[in-house]
């Protein structure tokens, strides 16, 4: 294991070796080693290199660390005052100490497609900070999952940070997930939505749409998120986009549920949120 303590060293550790792989939490990556489902030749140990964990405050939005655990979004002020369907999700994640160790950004890039922090990241608009041999870039959360397990990132990069944009005034967001039992379970079909109203507390101005576990990536309900915007949001209209949303998603069957069921509890999943965003907004009915 090498424990570098720059972002330079654990760039150039990972450009040398193809097969070399970043620990940040390891909540993810350690039970794949044990299962022999992940055979690295080197860890490059991201847990020494400082400035890559903490929330705070910048310039038209917040700042937090991509090693920044769970428990410390949990236990963030500044993110409950602001996102605070973001610590909503924190709070349903695994256990006590599975959220001592896991990360943000190793929850991020891990990219399974039942993982619960993108979904509130993806109606936030979050952007994410890269670092690689090229230098620094930033890419929407939206264009970072790739397929399951697989992300933006190219040789070598490694995630650094995700900004938030400071949410606009008549706006709210909320989310829902379905599991087999109420702690430590992944989503069987999970949703989240933000809404931002114009001044009338009824028309659309700006709304998201994010899909959990029902495809191979957490993923924007572009055609439902368009049914909303512009127009007044009525319960009707919810109703309508919901089953747009269902339209949109690919669920696969499994152990834990079959396709159609996925689809179908998607369509209540986004309602549910969509109403819960709306009245969040201080949406008038």
């Amino acid at each position: 294991m090498l424990e570098p303590r720059t972002v330079e060293e654990a760039v150039t550790a990972l450009s040398r070796r193809r097969a070399a792989v970043p620990l940040a939490g390891g909540t993810d990556l350690l039970p794949a080693l044990r299962r022999e489902l992940a055979r690295p030749h080197l860890l490059v140990n991201l847990k020494h290199i400082p400035g890559l964990a903490g929330v705070r405050r910048v310039r038209g939005g917040v700042w937090i660390g991509a090693l920044t655990t769970v428990a410390e979004l949990l236990c963030s002020p500044l993110l409950a005052a602001r996102f605070p369907v973001l610590v909503e999700a924190a709070r349903d994640f695994g256990s006590p100490q599975i959220r001592t160790m896991a990360t943000l950004g190793g929850n991020l890039c891990s990219a399974i497609p039942s993982a619960d922090l993108p979904l509130p990241l993806l109606v936030l608009d979050a952007r994410l900070q890269v670092t690689g041999p090229e230098g620094e870039r930033e890419i929407s959360v939206s264009e970072f999952f790739r397929g399951v397990g697989k992300t933006a990132l190219g040789r070598g990069e490694i995630l650094t940070a995700i900004t938030l944009p400071r949410p606009p005034v008549h706006s709210g967001a909320a989310g829902v997930r379905l599991t087999g039992r109420k702690a430590m379970d992944l989503a069987t079909a999970a949703a989240a939505a933000s809404i931002t109203l114009k001044p009338d507390g009824v028309t659309g101005r700006h709304v998201r749409i994010a899909l959990g576990a029902v495809g191979p990536t957490p993923r924007r309900a572009f055609l439902a998120e368009a049914l909303l915007e512009g127009g007044p949001i009525t319960p009707d209209l919810i109703a309508e986009a919901s089953g747009v949303a269902a339209r949109e998603c690919q669920p696969i069957a499994d152990l834990r549920a079959s396709a159609e069921y996925r689809r179908e509890m998607i369509e209540v999943l986004v309602r549910r949120a969509v109403t819960e965003a709306f009245v969040r907004a201080g949406g008038v009915r």
